[in-house]
Order: structure tokens, then sequence, then C-alpha cells
């Protein structure tokens, strides 16, 4: 299983301070609807589909393959991938990101042990949710009955936002980049790390040498650096670190300013309430 920043297993969380705030409550009845697992699994799932498709296509040399039950295929199936995939076609071919889902999909099938993923795979599985979540959001709109055959919830709509600030240890992977939703959980690490590295770069090193300058002091790792500077990807990049069956199941959010993760679920549920309302899907 993947480790997220809180147990992606953990689906009824008791919140102390429920019975004095009606909000807190609303919020938390809201988390128990979802269905953590699933949101990521299913994200994989699509994905993998997706892009298992176009590299059939591409191989039979733009051709639908015989026994293809897609109905389309993109003219430019490079410009597909860049939009389909945002985050994760910045760093990664084609090939590699379906090497990433492989793995993935294998990790979140293993209730064995518990494996803590790499700078790579956190932007693929940031798209991954992204989609999915998308999907289900429209059809829970449009055609209710067909979204019973996701079921990433018990009937709400999912709050992309929130469940990135929720489970996402980091978002690192965005250095040097605009955002494409608030994630206000995430936000004032990244901001500390964009203006220390904005300070390194006044004494006139540039970006990736201020990143490197800069980078211990946040606990961002080498991976993540290569990552950033976008250097080839190394032999075991895309391979998963297993950390054994004794793991508590979560590796907490990143301290913004020391770099080491934390993990307080109550007071990191607090706060993530304090940034959304539990009806503020999207």
């Amino acid at each position: 299983m993947l480790l997220f920043a809180k147990d992606i297993t953990e689906r009824d969380h008791k919140h102390p301070e429920e019975s004095e705030s009606p909000g807190l409550k609303a919020y938390m009845e809201y988390q128990r609807k979802l269905y953590p697992y699933t949101v990521v699994r299913a994200g994989l799932d699509l994905a993998y589909k997706e892009l298992d498709d176009l590299l059939e296509y591409i191989d039979n040399d733009h051709i639908p393959p015989p026994g293809s039950s897609r109905q389309d295929y993109p003219a430019d199936p490079d410009a597909w991938y860049r939009s389909r995939f945002p985050w994760s076609s910045a760093f990664l071919k084609m090939e590699d990101m379906h090497f990433a889902l492989v793995v993935l999909v294998k990790a979140m099938d293993s209730f064995r042990t518990w494996e803590k993923a790499g700078p790579c795979h956190w932007p693929v599985l940031y798209d991954a949710v992204n989609n999915i979540v998308e999907v289900y959001n429209g059809l829970l709109a449009g055609q209710p009955e067909k979204a019973r055959d996701i079921r990433l919830s018990n009937g709400v709509a999912v709050a992309f936002d929130d469940f990135i600030n929720n489970y996402w240890p980091h978002l690192d992977f965005m250095i040097f980049s605009r955002p494409d939703h608030p994630h206000e959980r995430h936000r004032e690490r990244k901001e500390m790390i964009e203006e220390a590295i904005r300070n390194k770069m006044g004494e006139g090193l540039d970006p990736i040498l201020a990143l490197k300058a800069i980078a211990a002091g946040f606990g961002i790792d080498p991976a993540t650096q290569a990552l950033l500077a976008r250097d080839p990807l190394k032999t075991g990049d895309l391979e998963l670190k297993e950390m054994g069956f004794a793991s508590a199941g979560a590796i907490g959010h990143y301290d913004a300013g020391t770099g080491k993760p934390v993990i307080d679920i109550d007071g990191d549920y607090r706060k993530n309430y304090s940034f959304h309302s539990p009806r503020a899907a999207g």
C-alpha cells in the first residue's frame, strides 16, 4: 500500500472537536463519505487504460489496434498527453509514466507492506486523481446512476483541492510552477522555498543552483532536485521504497520550515477545514 500524508485506508476518523463545532462536524462527515483508497485506485486505473491505449495506437503506426474499444484517438498524441497529464508530462515521457503507473497500481493492490512514493510518482498520482475526480463529479451531476459504477464516495462530489491538501505530503514538484488549484495546505512551504530560491538568485546563482543551496534546510531530497532540474531519470527513480508492515500507514505533511514530516491528524483536519467548505467540490 502506498503511504500518503494520512492513512489512505482510514474512512471513519472522528475529530475530538466535532461536538464543539458544527462546521467541523459537517466537514468530517463529508470526509467520512469519501472512499480515499478508491479515489486513488480508480484514478490509476483510468490513467493506465488511457495511456496504454495511446501507446498501442502509436506502436501500431497511428492506426487503431484490432479489437480496440476506444472510439477515437487524438490526432496529436504528444499534445493530448501534455493536456491530459499536465504535471506528469512535464517530467516524464509517456513510456516512463506508463511504467510508473504499473508500479503504483501494484503497490495499491498490496496490503501486506507500506511503500513510499518518490518525487516522480507524486505528479503522476496528482494527474490521475484529478482526472478521475472530474469524471466522477460530472457523472454525479448529470448521470448519477453511472457514477455508482465508480463510487469514489457515498454520493457526494469530491473536492479535489481538499483531497490533495489532506493526502499529499507536499507539492514540491510544483516549485517554479503555478498551481492550478489553491492548495492552501501546501502554499506556505512552497512560498517559503521559492522566496529562499529568489534570495539565492539575488546573490548570482541560477535557479537550479539556488535550489540546491537551500534544499537541505527544507528537506528537499536530491531526487526532487533532479526532477525539478529535468535531469535524465536514473535507475530506481520510478521504483518505490518499501517501509515495512510496521509503518503507521501515513508519512505526514512536510513542515514548512524544517522540511520534516509531521503526523498530526486532528490538527491537520482542523487546518484543512479552515480552507474548505465540505460542499466546495472542484
